[in-house]
């Protein structure tokens, strides 16, 4: 997807928004659409996501590929939470999985939370948001601290441009993921931690909160995903992943684009 950041120029700009929160960019090529949260000097181009023109429902980036990770050993029905809704690209997979094939059987809840209504807009009108999709217009941090559902799959990827969130880095957030996830639940993170030392407090963090860490980092990517569950991880290797039936049609090239995996248990 690098290519996309040289066609992030304004004769491929199809539709902007600006409010509170700031620019939102949507540029097309002939075969994709994606955002950037800004309009930015080339060098600076974060690219928030990305959809195919011609499968939508594909995840296309490895650290979007492994928010489904969860789906090697899940326990249905899914009772799924998604913070950060971004492109609505977890939420067009997921829908299609369970919709269009048999690796989804049963999705009892699906809820996605996400602060800025232009970006609500943006992902019902550009990037194919599915119609009955339940979207909460919250801040993340609140709704896990009133939310009364308990979900077995929580997906975290809320960021501004190339930073996440720094009530990331609170224990009364995890303790609330905690209080509004079951014991079998999977927490999958997209984390862009500066220093080895901001990455160290994280893990620290979690630790405190959960018993199971999976650390995945990437050959291309500065981003890493951690997984955390009270159950063991260890079933989240690239040999697993290899010779998944899912991640063998859907993302085929991913346990190469994974640098290493880590467990903590």
């Amino acid at each position: 997807m690098r290519q996309l950041k040289a066609d992030t120029v304004s004769a491929n700009l199809i539709a902007t928004s600006n409010n509170q929160y700031g620019p939102i960019c949507v540029y097309q090529n002939t075969a994709y659409r994606w955002l950037t949260l800004a309009q930015n000097a080339q060098s600076d181009i974060t690219i928030q996501g990305v959809m195919s023109l011609n499968k939508n429902e594909q995840l296309l980036i490895a650290v979007n590929q492994c928010m489904l990770l969860f789906l090697l050993k899940t326990a249905e029905p899914l009772r799924v939470l998604n913070l950060g809704l971004g492109t609505a690209g977890i939420e067009r997979a997921i829908h299609y999985l369970h919709n269009k094939t048999a690796y989804i059987n049963n999705l009892a809840v699906f809820d996605s939370v996400e602060i800025n209504p232009a970006m609500i807009s943006v992902a019902k009108h550009h990037f194919n948001l599915p119609a009955n999709h339940t979207v909460h217009l919250q801040n993340a941090e609140l709704f896990v601290a009133t939310c009364t559902r308990t979900y077995n799959v929580i997906t975290i990827d809320i960021f501004s441009g190339d930073v996440h969130q720094d009530f990331l880095s609170n224990s009364l957030f995890w303790q609330n993921i905690r209080r509004c996830s079951g014991l079998n639940a999977q927490i999958i993170i997209n984390l862009n931690p500066k220093t080895g030392k901001a990455l160290q407090a994280l893990l620290v963090l979690f630790r405190q909160h959960f018993s199971c860490i999976a650390l995945i980092e990437f050959n291309e990517y500065k981003n890493i995903v951690v997984m955390l569950s009270q159950q063991s991880l260890v079933h989240i290797n690239k040999e697993e992943i290899a010779h998944s039936p899912l991640f063998k049609t859907w993302a085929s090239s991913l346990h190469s684009d994974i640098n290493s995996i880590y467990h903590i248990e």
